[in-house]
């Protein structure tokens, strides 16, 4: 068994002078090595975001978080350390399509996302024989019981598989306030990038009736506010006038099941840093 181990440092805070050559020199005192650092001040709001990637023997990582505690009065910052080696646990809810799911599932088994998925939580059995072709549990929740009866299996499941975050993979039901409130951060939504220009059903048939020339789709937190939370990842394809409405929907699927991966691999990797409602990504 190896005696070293990689964290990966988060750090906001105010910015100011000094601030990487004193994190970097207290990260080197502890014996630690960075192996990659990425910095960025955000000078609109006079913020400054640090990721960093560190390796260290094992005993030094309590040393870190000592060091970087003593900090936070004085630089005025929120910090997390994370073990890039553990994998998080997340949960799958979707409805009835699967592309986004085999595009997660896939590169799961490919090696391609750090992460653990606990279950799929559905409320149609639609996905269940893809559940069970990746040897995940299945659980429905069917959509005619309540919202707090929706919930509350909700989370009873998730905390039964200790999950630790949710990805909505074309999930088309409304979470509630308090549930996505519970979660804040931590589930991540897909939709077409037709939003808000095209509500409601069959958004690429109006899409093709009105002639965009764009189709996208946005990855970002799931909020009470349908669609408006924080935005991790976008994604657009030129489409061509003499394509069919068939075709539309074969590429909003394209783009959504990439964005939606890129988007929770970026979440894994702590790459994702908020601000007032937005993100930041190093």
């Amino acid at each position: 068994m190896s005696d070293t181990q990689k964290f990966i440092l988060q750090v906001k805070c105010p910015d100011q002078s000094g601030l990487i050559a004193t994190f970097t020199q207290g990260i080197a005192q502890t014996g630690a090595n960075i192996l990659d650092l990425t910095q960025h001040t955000a000078e609109d709001i006079g913020t400054f975001f640090l990721r960093a990637l560190v390796e260290c023997k094992n005993d030094a990582a309590s040393k870190i978080r000592e060091h970087f505690s003593n900090l936070e009065g004085e630089k005025k910052m929120e910090w997390q350390l994370h073990n890039a080696d553990r994998k998080i646990r997340i949960a799958l809810f979707g409805s009835t399509t699967d592309h986004c799911f085999y595009e997660l599932l896939l590169n799961h088994r490919d090696g391609a996302l750090p992460c653990d998925f606990t279950c799929i939580i559905s409320n149609h059995t639609t996905l269940e024989p893809l559940a069970h072709q990746f040897n995940l549990p299945f659980f429905l929740v069917p959509s005619d019981i309540s919202k707090p009866e929706q919930e509350k299996k909700f989370d009873e499941i998730l905390h039964a598989s200790q999950t630790e975050g949710i990805v909505l993979a074309r999930y088309m039901q409304i979470l509630s306030k308090e549930f996505t409130e519970a979660w804040k951060h931590r589930i991540i939504n897909i939709h077409h990038g037709f939003l808000p220009a095209f509500k409601g059903a069959k958004p690429y048939h109006q899409a093709w009736a009105k002639g965009v020339k764009l189709i996208g789709a946005t990855a970002h937190f799931a909020t009470a506010d349908l669609d408006q939370g924080p935005i991790i990842w976008q994604s657009v394809q030129q489409v061509s006038d003499t394509g069919s409405i068939d075709g539309f929907i074969q590429i909003g699927k394209d783009v959504e099941k990439r964005t939606l991966l890129y988007a929770l691999r970026l979440w894994l990797e702590h790459r994702v840093f908020l601000s007032d409602g937005r993100t930041f990504i190093l």
